[in-house]
C-alpha cells in the first residue's frame, strides 16, 4: 500500500515538472513576427494580383509556394485573369511557373478565350504557343475563335486562323464562328446576357 502510494507521488511530480518546464520554455521562446499568411491568404492574393498585373507580387507568392492553380469560386485561375485583363508580363511569368493554359474556368473558358473575348493580341500570341488545341471549346461548344469574331477583334482572329482555328466549327448551338461574325453588332463589347445565344467568356 505504502509502495502505491510512494509510486503515485513520484508520477505526480514527474507531471509537474513537465508542465513547469514547458511553461518556463513557453515564457522563452521569441515572439512571432508579424502574422503568419494563411494559405487560403496568399491564393487570394495571387489571384488579386495577377488580375491587376503585379507581376513582381505573382512571382514572389508562386515562388514562397503559393499553387500556381489557385482557383476562386468562379474558377478563375490567376493565368486565367491576367490574361482576361491584358497583363502581359504577368501572363508570362505565370506561364514560366508552370500554369496550365489549357485550364479552364466553371464554365470552360480558357485563358486563350478570355483575351480574344478582350482583343488582346499580344496575350493571344503567346497563349497561342502553348500545347493547347486551338479550337479548344468550353462548355457551350464555343471557341476563342468565336468570341474573337463576334467582338470584332480582327487582329486576335487572324492570329487564330494562322494557328489553324476553323471557322467551321460549330457550337452547341449549332453555330460557327462565320456565323457569329454575322451577328456582330457595332457596340461596346460586354458579355451578353443569355448564356445559350453568345459566347460567355466573363470575368470582372
Amino acid at each position: 500500500m505504502v509502495r502505491k502510494l510512494l509510486l503515485g507521488s513520484l508520477g505526480l511530480l514527474v507531471l509537474v515538472g513537465v508542465l513547469l518546464t514547458a511553461a518556463w520554455l513557453s515564457l522563452r521562446a521569441p515572439a512571432p513576427q508579424g502574422r503568419l499568411l494563411a494559405t487560403s491568404d496568399a491564393e487570394r492574393y495571387l489571384l488579386a494580383a495577377s488580375r491587376e498585373g503585379e507581376t513582381d507580387i505573382v512571382t514572389g507568392l508562386v515562388k514562397a509556394g503559393t499553387p500556381v492553380e489557385a482557383r476562386d469560386a468562379r474558377g478563375f485561375s490567376p493565368l486565367i485573369l491576367a490574361a482576361y485583363h491584358g497583363h502581359t508580363e504577368t501572363v508570362k511569368a505565370l506561364l514560366a511557373a508552370g500554369a496550365d493554359a489549357c485550364a479552364g474556368d466553371n464554365r470552360g473558358n480558357t485563358a486563350l478565350m478570355g483575351a480574344a473575348f478582350k482583343g488582346y493580341a499580344d496575350v493571344v500570341k503567346i497563349l497561342n504557343a502553348q500545347p493547347c488545341a486551338v479550337d479548344q471549346t468550353n462548355r457551350l461548344g464555343q471557341t476563342a475563335l468565336m468570341f474573337a469574331v463576334l467582338f470584332g477583334r480582327d487582329e486576335v482572329a487572324d492570329q487564330l486562323r494562322h494557328q489553324g482555328a476553323s471557322p467551321a466549327v460549330r457550337d452547341a448551338s449549332g453555330r460557327s464562328a462565320e456565323d457569329w461574325a454575322r451577328t456582330q453588332a457595332p457596340v461596346a463589347p460586354v458579355a451578353p446576357a443569355l448564356p445559350n445565344e453568345a459566347p460567355t467568356a466573363r470575368v470582372r
